[in-house]
């Protein structure tokens, strides 16, 4: 579950100055921001085709991850390219806080720590992709709608995930900027004001709002509910929210707020709206698909999802340095990092 903090955009504007000390251009990030890393003398970019290599993994909301010694930015290439934009920036992010004194000690001294980096990597790559007048030229002083969203998408390089970030720090109100894939599960979610954003991979088709966009297919039409509500892992949903939905490609973007819709006269709160099922849900950790829990494996007392995993699968399971596919353990040598088909 991503988390938001007030103290967020203070730290990107504290990392931008950082970056912009160190001889780095904003500019040339947002224009390419492979192009201009690649450039530098202090920093490596690496591209992999789908794992990140275990000494580089920082539990990213993205896929990729950074690596110490030698400072270096990994991304994985199985993202479309704007994506790859957004995580190498991000990357970039964990780069900056971790070798600057000043930024990593607010870092450390945060209630959150993790969380906080993460989060401000996310702001900082979002405001990099998508600089103040390209955003401010798309969302009104109420705040933004959908097809902010759809505009942005087709005005910019920015990725999906960078514009629910810029947009969901734009909200005036409780709310969640949500992108989903044709299956309506959540590819990315950014949220403020204190509504917790549905967990990546997690189903939002209970949602009113997101089933009538996928019964609706790809069509260039805004929708708008306002019995929206987004679905979490243990059953309960969040009060009924004001909705828009919108596609963009093959994604489907959600704006969803408790009140105050810019796209509506009048919105108020509708507190003791809230919904809960008996069903309770999890995450595969190997498929990275959610599921109802039905079955609790008695080794490892974690969940068991319908194709057979549970935390015995990670235990049994390793990723190969060399070509960074995960294979089981029988596929090394004892003490092996690397498996027996590049070994050989």
């Amino acid at each position: 579950m991503r988390s938001t903090f007030d103290d967020t955009p203070a730290q990107v504007e504290a990392m931008i100055r950082v970056w912009e000390s160190r001889g780095g251009s904003l500019e040339d990030l947002t224009l390419d921001a492979f192009m201009a890393l690649q450039q530098r003398g202090d920093l490596a970019v690496l591209r992999v085709p789908e794992f990140v290599p275990p000494d580089s993994q920082l539990n990213c909301s993205v896929a990729g991850g950074y690596r110490w010694e030698p400072p270096t930015l990994v991304v994985t290439e199985s993202m479309s390219r704007r994506r790859q934009q957004f995580t190498l920036l991000h990357e970039l992010g964990h780069h900056i806080q971790k070798t600057d004194i000043e930024l990593g000690t607010r870092v450390v001294e945060h209630r959150e720590p993790e969380a906080f980096e993460d989060a401000c990597c996310d702001a900082f790559a979002a405001q990099v992709l998508l600089p103040d007048d390209l955003v401010d030229g798309h969302i009104s002083s109420r705040g933004p709608t959908v097809g902010a969203a759809t505009d942005l998408f087709e005005a910019s390089n920015a990725s999906r995930a960078a514009i629910c970030v810029r947009l969901a720090n734009s909200l005036q109100s409780p709310g969640a900027v949500i992108v989903l894939n044709d299956a309506g599960n959540v590819t990315f979610a950014a949220a403020r004001g204190g509504l917790y954003p549905p967990a990546r991979y997690s189903d939002q088709t209970e949602n009113p709002l997101v089933r009538a966009a996928l019964e609706m297919g790809h069509a260039d039409r805004t929708i708008v509910r306002d019995d929206g509500q987004i679905w979490y892992r243990d059953g309960h949903s969040s009060e009924r929210l004001y909705g828009q939905a919108a596609w963009a490609g093959d994604r489907l973007f959600v704006i969803m707020v408790a009140y105050r819709a810019p796209w509506l006269s009048m919105s108020p709160p509708r507190d003791g709206t809230a919904q809960y099922t008996k069903d309770r849900w999890d995450q595969c950790e190997h498929c990275q698909q959610s599921f109802v829990i039905g079955f609790i494996c008695r080794a490892c007392g974690q969940p068991r999802c319908p194709a057979g995993h549970c935390g015995c699968t990670a235990k049994a399971e390793k990723t190969c340095t060399e070509c960074f596919l995960q294979k089981h353990n029988n596929h090394f040598a004892p003490g092996s990092d690397v498996c027996l088909d590049c070994a050989s």
